[in-house]
């Protein structure tokens, strides 16, 4: 087993990556982070000194690491080395990478589950994919992206839920196919080869039959997930090799697996495609899985997944009502959370008080004479019994009061108190009521 390192208190938030708004497919795709590797890469991040929690979202559209630990500056700075280290740019990776830190992390991760930040507004992938990298990273998650992640699963859902931010195209499969129809006019009569089955591919078959598509063909390198994926699919499964050797039956061509590398060359297309309709491809993968010199073959006509800004410019116009209905409620939610982030600065008072209260109260029946059989214990559990009623409301005023702009000075006032260290602030309270007595006689 990894030896792991005593965690450092996580009392700062950073998210730091890019996207599909800061970086074109070219950079995105050198920060890609598959599954493969993802894993390692948090762990030997989180072996850092100050660095307490770690999750990594890694799509097509972004790649982004949310760091909980001691030092917003010391996360800042390690993230983004370790990022540009994965993308082989080395510190010219520096200059596309965006840094936020506490509140506008967690609004920007609410943003992005909700799907607002996707590249198709709405998309409801983005929301698996959270959930993905949050399981994926839970060995190295704490309390602070404990919490983060399920309240952002619980705003992206709610938003869905109470807006129409989902209607119409909500999926880059779906812009894809509408790219495509455009381009057709009509699939009906059009074979299609579908690369990838994945939840992508799926989708895309999906899209493909619901527009009418007659003769989709579905491939992948193991012949056995491609006959298992497409049998339900209606599609023909194919073998990844034989497609690539066999595209001239086919028009349109949509590659949306999860290689790290190009795999479709120029040697695989043949031209000029004699007697045939151009063909097609739409690489939505990312990285590519489309090398882009086959762009510069008569007859072919190459689109990536930055190509699609026609199509989803449209839909988000049709959305674009929705949004501030969906902003709202990702405000309420990023209220709660930082409530949340200040109400936890009253943990170590609440310990204090606690332990001071458990100790009285052991000393307290340890005076006590004992009793006889099982009534020792039974009086034990009745005082701790009645001892955790009376500290409920103290601990939620603590707690309360930890949520004001000032509760940390107010907590360090109180420290001495609740650690019986000092008697309770009997002469402060006599002045208090004395100044407010007189206070009021004056008005009377």
């Amino acid at each position: 087993m990894r030896e792991t390192t005593p965690r450092a208190p996580a009392d700062a938030l950073v998210a730091v990556g890019l996207s599909h708004r800061t970086a074109p497919i070219d950079i995105r795709e050198r920060f890609a982070l598959g599954d493969r590797r993802r894993a390692e890469w948090v762990q030997n991040l989180t072996a850092r000194p100050g660095v307490a929690e770690c999750v990594v979202l890694s799509t097509c559209n972004r790649t982004e690491c949310y760091l909980a630990g001691s030092d917003a500056a010391a996360l800042d700075r390690l993230g983004r080395d370790a990022l540009c280290r994965v993308s082989g740019l080395g510190p010219a990776g520096d200059s596309y990478l965006a840094t936020l830190e506490g509140g506008r992390a967690v609004r920007h991760l609410y943003r992005v589950t909700s799907g607002l930040e996707s590249l198709i507004v709405g998309e409801p992938q983005i929301q698996g994919q959270v959930r993905g990298a949050y399981r994926d990273g839970r060995p190295m998650v704490g309390p602070v992206l404990h919490r983060l992640f399920q309240s952002a699963l619980e705003v992206g859902g709610r938003v869905r839920a109470d807006t129409s931010i989902a209607s119409g195209v909500t999926s880059i499969p779906g812009a894809a196919v509408g790219l495509a129809r455009k381009v057709f006019g009509s699939l009906d009569d059009r074979g299609v080869l579908v690369l990838g089955t994945g939840e992508m591919g799926r989708l895309t078959v999906q899209c493909l039959k619901r527009e009418g598509a007659g003769r989709v063909f579905l491939a992948s390198r193991d012949p056995a997930r491609a006959e298992r994926v497409s049998r339900p699919l209606e599609a023909v499964a194919m073998r990844r090799g034989a497609a690539l050797e066999a595209l001239d039956r086919v028009d349109l061509i949509i590659a949306c697996t999860e290689s790290e590398a190009a795999f479709l060359g120029a040697a695989h297309v043949r031209s000029p495609r004699t007697g045939q309709a151009p063909l097609v491809i739409l690489d939505i993968a990312v990285p590519r899985n489309v090398d882009p010199r086959v762009a510069g073959i008569p007859g072919v006509f190459l689109y990536n997944i930055d190509d699609l800004r026609q199509v989803v410019d449209r839909a988000r116009a049709a959305r674009e009502h929705e949004r501030e209905r969906a902003e709202a409620i990702i405000e309420r939610h990023v209220a709660k959370y930082r409530a949340w982030r200040r109400s936890r600065r009253a943990d170590p008072a609440v310990r204090a008080l606690r332990h001071t209260a458990r100790r009285l109260v052991a000393d307290a029946l340890a005076d006590r004479a004992p009793v006889p059989g099982d009534a020792d214990e039974a009086r034990r559990l009745a005082s701790q019994a009645a001892l955790n009623k009376v500290l409920h409301g103290p601990t939620r005023a603590i707690r309360w009061l930890a949520e004001r702009s000032d509760g940390e000075a107010c907590l360090r006032q109180m420290e001495p108190w609740l650690t019986g260290r000092r008697g309770p602030p009997v002469g402060e309270v006599r002045r208090e009521r004395m100044s407010a007595e007189t206070t009021q006689g004056g008005r009377t």
